[in-house]
């Protein structure tokens, strides 16, 4: 099977484009997603400037601050927000707790002292990922309404991992006129460049 790469044309973007990744919250693990994105970008409009900020290697009493900051520094015309994680029950030893043991201690423990405690931990479970949810949706919108102190047309795109899997309940909680990227986001981005 014979395949040619098909050359794109370079440049298209405006040299006032100005992309910042925000990578939200999650669990410490490389943001290779974001890093695809920024390098395929380069690659095709190596004039657009590009700027990666990881919440992750924030505290989290200083996400609001640090990404009032990042913005106001670098002052992004198209806002690219990553979220990986939503799902936090993972089967064994998640973030918020090991979801299997509090589920089998509640439906099939005989010890009561031993359901309650998986009926706590569920319920401990389930408030952390509404708040994780609520936070980064907050997240997301105040990176939106700072950036557009700096350019009042400024795009917004969410994706990644969690909004790939969860892209309809996520929809109404993002601001009006976000992009949603489902799967890959390369392709998205060439064309909000190339406009």
């Amino acid at each position: 099977m014979n395949t040619q790469l098909q050359k794109l044309p370079l440049s298209q973007a405006s040299s006032e484009d100005r992309i910042l990744y925000v990578r939200l919250p999650c669990n410490p693990i490389f943001p290779i997603g974001v890093v695809y994105l920024a390098d395929h970008v380069h690659k095709l409009f190596p004039t657009v400037e590009q700027r990666i900020f990881d919440l992750g290697t924030v505290p989290p009493l200083d996400f609001n601050s640090a990404l009032d900051a990042c913005i106001d520094e670098f002052q992004p015309t198209l806002l690219v927000f990553s979220w990986r994680d939503i799902q936090i029950y993972a089967p064994v030893g998640g973030r918020g707790g090991n979801p299997l043991q509090n589920a089998f201690e509640f439906y099939y423990a005989r010890n009561p002292l031993l359901k309650l405690r998986g009926a706590i931990g569920g319920l401990r479970m389930a408030t952390s990922y509404l708040v994780e949810l609520q936070r980064n949706s907050n997240l997301i919108k105040r990176g939106l309404r700072r950036a557009r102190k700096h350019c009042s047309d400024v795009r917004l795109v969410v994706g990644g991992g969690a909004v790939s899997v969860f892209y309809e309940q996520l929809g109404s909680t993002l601001p009006k006129g976000s992009i949603i990227s489902v799967g890959e986001g390369e392709v998205l981005l060439e064309r909000l460049l190339q406009r």
